[in-house]
Parts: C-alpha cells; structure tokens; sequence
C-alpha cells in the first residue's frame, strides 16, 4: 500500500492492455506518451484509475458509432511541475448540472444495471491519496477530457506519512453475529474467531433476548434480510432496550 516510484507510461501501457477488447469496438485509440518522471503512486491503484477512465470513456461513445468519429485519446506529459495523465473521447459529453456530482459515490447517469456509480468516485479517492488532483472537463454531444495530476516521485515525501494497519488486533473483542444463512455465518465465524469471541444466533429473535437479558458486545454484525424478524427491526428494538448497542451494529446486506 506505500506509494513508491512508479512509471507512468509503463501503468498506462498496461491499462490499455486491459481495456483493448472495450475499446476495440468502440473508437480508434490515440495514445501519445511523453517522457515523464515517475510518479509517486501505488502502482496497482494508478492503474485501476487509468483503466476505469478508459472504460469510462469506451462507455460514452454509443455503439455502432462510425469509428472514424469516434476517438479515445490517452495523453502523458507535464505541467506545471507535475505529471499529467489526460484521457479524452468524443463521446456524448456529461451534462453541466451533472459536472459537479460526478465523483460522488453511486452517482450514475447509467442505465440500471450497467454502472453502480463507484468508478470515478474510486478514482477521485485513489488519485488524492497520492496527493494528486483529478480534474473533468466536458461539453454535450462533444466529449470530455479527464486529467490526473501527480507529483513526480521524491516531491514533498517527508510530508507523507503512510498508515500501515496492524497485523492483529491489540485486544480480543466480543462480537455478536447475526445471519439466518448458517454457511455465511460459519464462514464468518471462522475468519474472526481467531483474534475475537464472537456468538453466533441464526434467529435475530434471539439475539434481541440475549441483549435484553443484559449481555453486551463490542460489534454487533447483522444481516439486513432475514425472516421474522429484519435486521432493521433488530435495530429499532435494540434501540429501545440498549441505546448503546444499537450504535454498534454494523450491516452485512447480502443483496439489499
């Protein structure tokens, strides 16, 4: 996860690799690459960022388009002291009141079922934990340009402190775990039994007993959709009997 120096036109290379069989079918590739520093990233993430951009792009330019129209150009150069990585079509463009929302997680403009919102929001994350800015420009019916700055490998490194998260956990907590679905449940049990006490109730029915009867838990780990009794009935009855509780509830939704 530290960031260390990595070569920009080799990441981008290999998202273009990637993405070749989106792009194939939808606009002809211009990829003009200049000779850039390294950059200081984490090489995978970088990656993951340039290829959703393509994608992204890929994705504006509506099928069937005649390709001789249709451009996807992939850009590296510097400015301004900082490494620039620019990926532009001449897709449909995003609306102006939509500009500014663009990188909120589970903003799409997509059809259902064919974008869940995540993918600029991840890049605009990923992007900024190098300590670079990502920046879109675009016009209706004429298409955008992304932009991602970064600084060049060994800028401004005191600066950064990377957080590493420990390798286990300082103290065993107490977790209750509460599935109707007894193989999740099992699963989950034995990931986290090593390094906690956890309880296990398939019924949120009784786990509601055992925390009127007064037992506590440091995590409480619920399934949304279970029969009976919900998870969010499990919520607000425990809100009503232990407060304190309640805030320790953490949602597993398998497919809510």
């Amino acid at each position: 996860e530290t960031p260390r120096a990595v070569s920009v036109n080799q990441t981008v290379d290999r998202a273009l690799a990637l993405a070749a069989a989106e792009l194939r079918h939808r606009a002809r590739v211009v990829r003009e690459l200049s000779d850039v520093p390294a950059v200081e990233a984490n090489e995978m993430q970088l990656g993951q960022v340039v290829l959703s951009l393509l994608t992204n792009a890929a994705q504006a330019i509506p099928p069937g388009r005649n390709e001789s129209d249709a451009e996807i150009r992939i850009r590296t150069g510097l400015e301004g002291g900082r490494v620039v990585i620019e990926v532009s079509d001449t897709g449909v463009g995003i609306p102006r009141e939509n500009l500014r929302r663009i990188f909120d997680p589970f903003f799409t403009t997509k059809e259902p079922g064919q974008g869940t919102g995540l993918g600029l929001a991840m890049c605009h994350n990923l992007v900024t934990s190098f300590g670079g800015e990502i920046a879109v420009e675009s016009v209706p019916g004429v298409g955008t340009t992304f932009r991602v700055f970064l600084r060049s490998a060994g800028e401004g490194t005191a600066e950064h402190t990377p957080v590493t998260p420990p390798r286990s956990a300082t103290r065993r907590g107490r977790l209750l775990l509460v599935d109707d679905e007894r193989l999740i449940a099992r699963s989950v049990e034995r990931i986290l039994s090593a390094e906690h006490e956890i309880v296990v109730e398939t019924d949120a029915r009784e786990a509601c007993k055992r925390i009127a009867a007064g037992e506590r838990f440091d995590v409480i780990l619920c399934d949304l959709l279970m029969p009976e009794m919900s998870g969010m009935d499990l919520h607000a009855e425990i809100g009503s009997i232990a407060p304190d509780q309640q805030a320790r509830m953490v949602f597993l939704p398998g497919g809510a």
